[in-house]
């Protein structure tokens, strides 16, 4: 029974085992079925011989088979060898070819990209002297204003209608940049102005104490003038009395007539300086409201961009996943018909790169 197993597995092929669906288990189990089939005893000389010699059977159709394996495996690997060598040859030359039919496209796309980078920079330089305008002097920004009168004569193409966005908020950011330091200009030369007039109300103050004290004193005198006319006669020193006092009534008018007027110029000081804080305020609100405003045309313009670029994303990947599927369906079909699936990608590639006359894939 040994020797008739042994024999089998000798008179199989490498073929009929190792390409065959199942061919190693066919023969494997075939042989478990007859050796487990024999009848073996352990317990005398002639039995024990015997398992040995089944045994030394079993191991010897185990390297006949073995044998077979690495024959098939060595044999695969030079086939393995060879398609790798072919497959190189095919991906350099069918990259090179493909490189060179893409060359036009990409040097387009080069150029396109470099006028589109410098459309894009000039409007970059337009943007930028609209920010960071705080401090800068109103000869600085009044340069900014002619700056743009410059840039925006730039061709912008089909960039024209942000590029005149871009002019627009720009502009109105330096106008209003201007207005706040005009009236920053205004708010120091009034205030150099009102420091002026508080100067000149001391200056009147002085005066009008010298003359308040030049009274006193001119009433001091007059007092000192009646004690020493005492010995004079009532009338005189009775027309004396009323001299002085109408003197002391003319001083203290005119010192009541000062305190009115230092009392009006300083409400009259207050009240311009309330008005002009208040413009400035106004001012200041309208430029931060359009600075809000040009930051929120930004953020939108920004958030369309960005939606813009994810349907072209999503439209792109649709029709990427749309062209695999036709291209999966024509291959399986070419498959059908009894092409390999290398065969059938390969003729799916010419198709698509125009090496095959009249015959197109419609998507």
């Amino acid at each position: 029974m040994s020797e008739v197993a042994l024999l089998s597995a000798k008179a199989l092929t490498p073929v009929a085992v190792f390409q065959t669906q199942n061919g190693v288990e066919d023969v494997v189990s075939k042989l478990e079925r007859d050796v487990r089939a024999m009848e073996l005893d352990p317990t005398t000389e002639k039995g024990r011989k015997h398992i040995k010699s089944v045994a030394y059977q079993v191991s010897r159709s185990k390297t006949a088979l073995d044998e077979m394996g690495k024959l098939v495996k060595e044999e695969a690997m030079e086939l393995v060898k060879r398609v790798d060598g072919e497959r190189r040859v095919i991906t350099a030359r069918l990259d090179a070819l493909r490189d060179e039919v893409r060359k036009p496209v990409d040097d387009y796309e080069a150029r396109e990209k470099a006028r589109v980078d410098g459309i894009r920079d000039q409007i970059a330089k337009i943007e930028l002297l609209g920010q960071r305008l705080d401090g800068l002097d109103i000869e600085t920004l009044k340069a900014s204003v002619e700056e743009v009168d410059r840039l925006k004569s730039y061709d912008f193409q089909e960039f024209a209608s942000r590029a005149d966005l871009a002019v627009q908020q720009t502009a109105n950011a330096l106008k209003a940049a201007i207005i706040i330091a005009e009236k920053a200009e205004a708010d120091r030369i009034e205030a150099e102005r009102l420091a002026a007039i508080k100067a000149e109300e001391e200056r009147l103050a002085a005066i009008e104490a010298q003359k308040i004290r030049e009274a006193e004193i001119a009433r001091a005198a007059a007092e000192r003038a009646r004690k020493d006319a005492e010995d004079k006669a009532e009338r005189e020193r009775k027309a004396a009395s009323e001299a002085l006092e109408r003197e002391r009534e003319e001083a203290t008018r005119k010192e009541k007539e000062a305190a009115d007027r230092i009392a009006k110029m300083r409400r009259d000081a207050e009240e311009n300086a309330r008005r002009f804080e208040a413009e400035k305020l106004a001012a200041e609100e309208e430029a931060k409201r359009e600075q809000t405003a040009a930051i929120e045309r930004e953020r939108q313009r920004v958030a369309d961009e960005q939606a813009a670029k994810v349907a072209e994303d999503k439209r792109r990947a649709e029709n990427k996943a749309h062209r695999g599927k036709i291209n999966r369906e024509v291959l399986a079909a070419l498959m059908e018909l009894g092409l390999s699936e290398e065969q059938g990608k390969a003729i799916i590639g010419a198709i698509l790169g125009g090496s095959v006359p009249h015959v197109t894939i419609g998507y």
